[in-house]
């Protein structure tokens, strides 16, 4: 049998491998150097968490511990009033963040099948809720919620009575409840844009079925749409979990007690001295780090358990139906 003899490899095609190559040796490195910025981090904080005092002051050690102990957890549960504050930051903010995921979907389902008169005016307000910082409009946003009002309706009764009825909601979950409700909360425009990406790219002849068999545009939204978006509702869902969690701008401007655990954080040197009893508190950064690892905990929890799935969303949304 004669021997196969190898094709040449040409310029060009060798020239694509060695782009390709490079490309991907790019991205590798790219990746490596996010993935240690991040990592680093994240084993500084948990080395430091399980330290004892002794440790933090030996140079000897570095990663590992001499003595593990869990005295700076015990430390940071107390000076965290942690069920306290957990329990805050679930009823307010992971709770909003569930509202405005299932309240976004439906505006952007609007954006993406319908058209309507001023519907590109109105995406374009949407995507001015992504570029306007919550700063701009925190002055207005705190002098609604001290005196709330829906439409003038409780002003004007309060002038006819000469009774000021409309309620004071700062210092409760209705500053985050009510715009997460109306698809307006924290960072609602760019949950409302990833929906519609989706939705765009789903196809239309699921709701066609749908209409047949006589099914309107809610029914076939809750009944045909959502079930086939889980997806995008997971991407969603994560982004709007994680940001909740960390929210301390808003948190501690509308919040003068039952502060999530975001601003609890805030006063931490003091809180940790209380505990142990000492004017100047000695190992601090170890109590501080055990802190840090209490906070973060439940959402790298939740993490780790999506963690798949969010991966093979993020290539989805907006791509494919």
């Amino acid at each position: 049998m004669k021997k196969t003899e190898k094709t040449p490899i040409s310029t060009y095609q060798l020239k694509l491998k060695t782009t390709a190559i490079a490309g991907s040796l790019v991205r590798y490195l790219f990746l490596c150097a996010v993935g240690y910025v991040i990592f680093l981090q994240l084993f500084y904080v948990i080395s430091y968490s399980f330290r004892s005092v002794a440790d933090v002051s030996d140079p000897s050690v570095v990663w590992i511990p001499k003595h593990f102990t869990l005295d700076a957890f015990k430390v940071a549960w107390e000076a965290l009033e942690y069920p306290v504050h957990l329990w805050n930051t679930i009823s307010v903010q992971v709770f909003s963040g569930l509202l405005e995921v299932a309240a976004c979907a439906l505006p952007a389902y609007g954006f993406a099948r319908f058209k309507f008169k001023g519907k590109n005016l109105l995406f374009v307000i949407v995507l001015l809720m992504i570029l306007i910082p919550p700063q701009m409009i925190a002055v207005s946003m705190s002098l609604n919620y001290a005196h709330f009002d829906f439409l003038g309706i409780l002003g004007l009764i309060g002038k006819i009575t000469g009774t000021d009825i409309r309620p004071n909601l700062m210092d409760t979950g209705f500053v985050f409840w009510l715009p997460s409700l109306f698809g307006v909360g924290l960072r609602a425009g760019l949950f409302i844009f990833i929906y519609r990406q989706f939705f765009n790219g789903m196809p239309k002849e699921l709701e066609e079925a749908a209409a047949i068999d006589g099914a309107n545009a809610l029914q076939t939204f809750v009944r045909v749409v959502v079930p086939s978006s889980g997806v995008a509702v997971l991407t969603v869902a994560i982004f709007s979990m994680v940001w909740h969690w960390n929210e301390y701008y808003q948190s501690i401007l509308f919040f003068t007690d039952n502060f999530p655990l975001a601003v609890s954080l805030k006063g931490l040197f003091t809180a940790i001295g209380n505990v142990i009893g000492r004017g100047t508190v000695e190992g601090t950064i170890t109590y501080q780090m055990a802190c840090a690892a209490l906070f973060i905990a439940p959402v790298l929890l939740m993490y780790v358990i999506l963690q798949r799935k969010f991966i093979a969303s993020i290539d989805r949304v907006g791509i494919v139906g």
